[in-house]
């Protein structure tokens, strides 16, 4: 036997413990508010409990090292100490940044990709700050914690360890003195010593009931004294003592054991897991396939008299009737539909006139359509009489733009937050600055910011990049009221430009498969089989698509250039494809890279102008799809954009400082929405374009919602987007609408359709498909609700699997639910709560249901009963859609 000493594992065991108190700091304190408190209170001592005995259990394996199974559990002892400071770190630095709990399921899906990785590093300094606290707090208490937690496990193998074993051993009649002595030594010898040996014997306190043989004295040391005498032997003392009090004991062992029974799971069972055992869920394998078929087939819809016969719909021209059920004479005269426009080999987002992969969009239990509602009166004429002509489309994906910020309006919430942050003599001043922010997304919405300086009157603009040219009440149509189908940026993505909802399951899964709904690039090139490759005619309608997407950043995040080219944008310029231009971009003077994705979008401005003058000259039809990033987290701007302090950012103001920067990159965001419109302008194609803006999702703030970010946080301001068609011949409308990014694609086959801006044929497709998407025309009459049915809206939380939002558009309320993981229920009428000030929360949907009834009415109570199984049916039934688990990635 030998014997080795490691005096850094006092540090290294404090440095464990450190870590499991102050993220268990964290997972309280983030559910405090969500829990009654006298519950909270008297199941306080159980959340504490895995990390005492973790605590306990790692000090008995750094005891000083004698012999080989000893220095075995020692280095075991070393790797879990590190693996749980490294994760602590990043747990705080996490809830630094964010305000919410780190999933370490889903960090593998960011440390696993090159650009994911640069979104985990960008809150490195916070991490490694983190890990400084951890270890200063460890150095200072190193020597009390290392002691008094080994005085702690030889209490307990003394008083009770042992006492098991002598009666264990006794009971079985096998009295074998040696292996009890062998025992009592191996308990008592060591689990206190300090590899100092600074801390002498204590024999006279060992209790009576272990062996007085000097194998079982040395307690702290082997025979040494104790030089400091008093305090450390009183403590010895009182620890050894704790034999005696077996009713304390029994005591602590039933509360514990009557807590643990009668404790509901949620969130108690979350709030009480220890920092390693969470951790282990990096290692969390993935669903078996066969289970996941069977979870995701049988899935009865919850509300089946809502679909019985008399509610069924008879096809009508393009529409192929609504009959859900199993096989009836339309579901099966739809499967065998066979469009004239279908080309023989089935093009890619076509399947679904595949025969082995058949959907039936007549047997969709929440379609609702209003294509049966004539065109809004204010929109009817300008589109019936030929002057809208949409030769070319752009799609503007703007990156976390929330509504209230397109454009921000004097009085609005973020405006009264901006200014109560600012001293009240600086506020006409800032009130300026503010009437500048967004003056070039006024004209695109037509919404007026409405600023006025305290004495009433209006304040002179600064320059403009560009002047709206429409004539007076022509601008085109603005929907108030519009929400995200996703706050994850790629699934939002797929939305958009597909019609079609994501899947609420972890990461960007659709990338594998193919979207259940033919996308926009897929229509279009399916339209360009139709025409011929040398086609000169001076009707634009009979010239060929030009899909191209831009984007300044990484298409390399989450698989998304996997899911571009599968969607038909093969032509892109990208990160990629300006890095392999250096030349050009660093003499333009925006070759600087910002944030952790790449660059700022103004380096785009040279490609899209080249793009465009060729497809003008070459007679090809324009759909541009731009996906803006500047707005998103970290918020960094060029070298040569002027920041502005619109919040106070520093000293105990600087909880502002992310919201002062997202507000800068809201000024440089309109400044290149100008820089684009004037682009249209001087080339000539504005009058012909339609320009679709829409938000890829919103973006929470400290300053409006306890927690940031949009990461498994379902806050109204994380969902709300601006959606705005803009075309100088549409008569403006401000479209007040519970819709989502679902219904922009069904709406721009609508506008194509109904301005006359397709050939015979193309009309024929458009008019086919149209009929299919899920999301309804908004410029028609929006169905709330038909035949008894709502019409039900959707809103995936980032990162997929963690909780889903529920509206429908006859109601003002919103739900929120759990679906994997541990979150809270959420129940809030945005009519009278726009901000969610005063939602409902409940860790049951029990609970909710009681708090709701008393709170908003038994019609509320109704409402999210139906959501919820809504909800539930609807997460399975995505995954059916896309074919989840079904196939490899193709």
């Amino acid at each position: 036997m030998f014997s080795l000493s490691f005096p850094l594992a006092p540090l290294i065991f404090t440095g464990f413990c450190s870590s499991l108190i102050f993220t268990k700091f964290i997972t309280l304190g983030t559910h405090f508010h969500a829990v009654p408190f006298l519950a909270f209170v008297f199941y306080l001592p159980t959340f504490f409990l895995f990390d005492f005995i973790a605590i306990c259990f790692l000090r008995f394996l750094l005891n000083p090292v004698r012999g080989w199974f000893s220095l075995l559990g020692f280095i075991i002892g070393i790797l879990i100490s590190l693996f749980t400071l490294c994760g602590a770190a990043s747990q705080l630095g996490f809830f630094y940044k964010t305000g919410g709990e780190l999933a370490w399921h889903e960090a593998t899906s960011f440390a696993t990709n090159k650009d994911g990785l640069k979104v985990l590093l960008s809150g490195s300094w916070a991490v490694l700050a983190s890990a400084g606290l951890l270890m200063g707090v460890s150095f200072l208490l190193q020597t009390l914690c290392y002691r008094v937690v080994g005085l702690f496990n030889s209490a307990l193998g003394a008083n009770f360890i042992i006492p098991v074993v002598q009666f264990v051993l006794t009971r079985c009649q096998r009295a074998q003195f040696h292996i009890i002595r062998k025992t009592q030594y191996y308990l008592l010898r060591g689990p206190a010593r300090d590899e100092e040996s600074e801390v002498g014997s204590i024999n006279s306190d060992l209790p009576s009931s272990v062996d007085s043989d000097s194998e079982s004295h040395t307690f702290l040391g082997d025979g040494e004294k104790d030089e400091e005498g008093g305090s450390r032997g009183k403590l010895a003392r009182i620890i050894i003592q704790m034999r005696d009090w077996w009713a304390i004991r029994v005591a602590v062992v039933l509360f514990f054991l009557v807590a643990l029974l009668v404790r509901p799971h949620r969130p108690y069972d979350h709030m009480s897991i220890t920092l390693p055992v969470s951790m282990l869920n990096i290692f969390r394998p993935e669903s078996d396939y066969c289970s996941e078929q069977r979870r995701i087939h049988v899935n009865p819809f919850p509300f089946p008299h809502l679909l019985s016969e008399k509610n069924w719909e008879a096809p009508n021209e393009h529409f192929r009737g609504w009959a859900p059920g199993a096989r009836n004479e339309q579901v099966l005269n739809y499967r065998y539909w066979n469009p004239e426009w279908m080309p023989e080999a089935v093009h890619r987002g076509f399947e679904r006139w595949d025969p082995r992969r058949f959907e039936k969009i007549v047997d969709d239990p929440l379609k609702i359509s209003n294509l049966d509602n004539d065109i809004l009166k204010p929109l009817k004429g300008a589109l019936s009489d030929g002057s809208v002509k949409i030769k070319h489309v752009v799609y503007i994906l703007m990156e976390s733009l929330r509504e209230e910020l397109f454009p921000l309006q004097q009085d609005s919430f973020i405006h009264k937050n901006i200014l109560n942050a600012n001293e009240e003599e600086e506020r006409d001043e800032m009130n300026r600055r503010l009437a500048d922010l967004t003056p070039h997304i006024e004209m695109i919405t037509g919404v007026a910011g409405n600023f006025r300086a305290a004495n009433g009157s209006s304040y002179e603009r600064s320059k403009l990049k560009w002047q709206d040219s429409s004539k007076e009440g022509f601008g085109g149509i603005n929907i108030v009221g519009g929400t995200t189908g996703s706050t994850m940026s790629t699934k939002s993505f797929g939305t958009n430009f597909c019609g079609a909802w994501g899947m609420p399951v972890e990461k960007f899964e659709e990338y594998a498969t193919d979207s259940y709904q033919p996308c926009l690039p897929q229509i279009m090139g399916l339209m360009n089989e139709f025409k011929s490759d040398d086609s000169k005619s001076d009707d634009y309608r009979e010239w060929k698509w030009h899909p191209k997407f831009f984007m300044s950043v990484t298409e390399g995040y989450d698989h998304m250039d996997k899911f571009d080219r599968k969607i038909g944008l093969e032509d892109r310029v990208c990160e990629a494809e300006l890095k392999d231009d250096i030349e050009r971009n660093v003499t333009s003077g925006e070759g600087q890279k910002i944030g952790y994705f790449g660059f700022a979008e103004p380096i785009l401005k040279p490609y899209i102008t080249d793009y465009l003058t060729n497809a003008t000259k070459n007679k090809e039809r324009i759909m541009m799809a731009h996906f803006t990033s500047t707005t998103h987290h970290p918020w960094e701007l060029p070298w040569y954009f002027n920041m502005t302090d619109y919040m106070p950012s520093s000293g105990l103001q600087n909880w502002h400082k992310d919201f002062n920067k997202y507000i800068n990159t809201i000024r440089f965001h309109d400044l290149w929405m100008a820089e684009l419109m004037a682009l249209f302008d001087e080339l000539g194609i504005a009058d012909e374009t339609l320009i679709v803006f829409a938000g890829d999702h919103g973006q929470a703030f400290k300053e409006d919602a306890r927690k940031t970010g949009t990461y498994e946080n379902g806050h109204i301001s994380n969902y709300r987007v601006p959606i705005t068609f803009r075309h100088p011949h549409l008569p403006r409308y401000q479209y007040n609408v519970n819709a989502t990014t679902v219904s922009t694609l069904p709406t721009i086959l609508d506008l194509l359709i109904n301005s006359g801006s397709l050939n015979e044929k193309d009309t024929a497709v458009a008019s086919d498909l149209i009929q299919d998407y899920e999301g309804q025309s908004l410029i028609r009459p929006y169905k709330t609700s038909h035949n008894g049915r709502r019409a039900w809206n959707f809103g995936i939380t980032n990162s997929g699997a963690g909780m889903l939002a529920v509206t429908s558009a006859d109601s003002p309320w919103r739900l929120v639910m759990p679906l994997d993981k541990t979150f809270e229920y959420t129940l809030s009428n945005l009519e009278q709560d726009q901000q969610e000030e005063h939602a409902l929360t409940a860790w049951t949907f029990k609970d909710l249901l009681k708090s709701a009834k008393k709170e908003m009415g038994e019609g509320a109570v109704e409402w999210a009963k139906e959501a919820e199984a809504i909800g539930k049916w609807w997460r399975k039934d995505r995954q059916r859609l896309w074919r989840y688990h079904e196939i490899e990635e193709t």
